[in-house]
């Protein structure tokens, strides 16, 4: 990401004051980019990439099997994941040091990737923690000790154009639509298999393939076909969705970071009316217990080594 950035800027012959300036943001966030420690908001990445004439997911996305390193330390807290309600609790946190003129230590960067990336960067040791989702009991494994914190609990399943009259999952499948899917390592992806192969249709045929969950609904909308995605991002759009399971959503800290800045001000937040608020204003969440630091369970705790 922060190499891409950093190319085509170059190839245009700008100075991160020139892109700054021509994108609306600081060239204190460019610089943070290209050095690999930050990611612009959407909205932000929207107005950089717009600049230098490609896509966002050209430019910031993450590639299969791979999630930006950032080195854990003691400065802000390193989260990959999946879960939109991620971005809310960064902007919360990035407001609350700025407000009070605090250090980047309690602060949050959040990084966008699938469960099985975000669990692959964790047992790297790359970032402090990871966002996962997928059906209780059933959410993955690290291969490190872990602090456990409930999130939420969400649906997974289709979001359909608004043209389209199926209401169900098998007559979705029986129209053979091209279905716009998500990588390998996601776990929704992952319950798509299971639901296809229960309803025996067996392994679909590859498609589409969306980076996030909203990309997928808005894929699926200007296509006018099936999304592969999350009962918010769906509603967000205003299509109808179709369920295939519901996923626990956890965050899966490294233990040793516990007690670090950035992690007990989440807490915080995560417990704060403002932010169940916010989140709550995204739909299709389920909010009871979010903030709440988990007992050790067999399936997530304990290493395999």
């Amino acid at each position: 990401m922060r190499a891409e950035l950093r190319t085509r800027r170059s190839a245009l012959g700008l100075t991160q004051a020139e892109l700054a300036a021509a994108a609306d943001v600081s060239r204190q966030l460019i610089v943070a980019v290209e050095a690999g420690v930050n990611m612009p908001a959407a909205d932000a990445a929207v107005r950089i990439a717009r600049v230098l004439d490609c896509t966002v997911e050209e430019l910031f996305a993450v590639p299969e099997g791979r999630v930006r390193s950032a080195t854990p330390g003691p400065g802000a807290l390193v989260l990959a994941g999946c879960d939109p309600a991620l971005a809310v609790a960064e902007r919360m946190l990035s407001a609350v040091s700025t407000g009070f003129g605090s250090s980047a230590r309690a602060g949050l960067v959040a990084i966008d990737a699938t469960s099985g990336n975000a669990l692959a960067a964790l047992d790297a040791q790359a970032i402090h923690g990871a966002v996962v989702h997928g059906p209780p009991g059933s959410l993955g494994r690290a291969h490190v000790d872990l602090t456990r914190v409930r999130l939420a609990s969400w649906q997974v399943g289709l979001c359909l154009a608004p043209q389209l009259k199926m209401r169900t999952l098998d007559a979705v499948l029986d129209a053979r639509l091209p279905i716009v899917q998500r990588q390998e390592s996601a776990s929704s992806q992952r319950a798509l298999h299971r639901a296809a192969t229960a309803l025996g249709y067996g392994r679909l045929a590859a498609g589409v393939v969306a980076s996030s969950h909203r990309d997928s609904a808005r894929a699926a909308a200007a296509l006018g076909t099936a999304g592969l995605t999350t009962e918010g991002a769906a509603r967000q759009l205003g299509l109808r969705f179709v369920q295939i399971e519901e996923h626990t959503v956890e965050l899966w800290l490294a233990a040793r970071w516990r007690e670090h800045p950035g992690f007990v001000a989440l807490l915080d937040v995560l417990n704060s009316r403002p932010y169940r608020a916010r989140v709550s204003r995204l739909g299709g969440y389920d909010l009871a217990g979010c903030g709440t630091v988990l007992a050790a369970s067999e399936h997530a705790q304990a290493p395999t080594t």
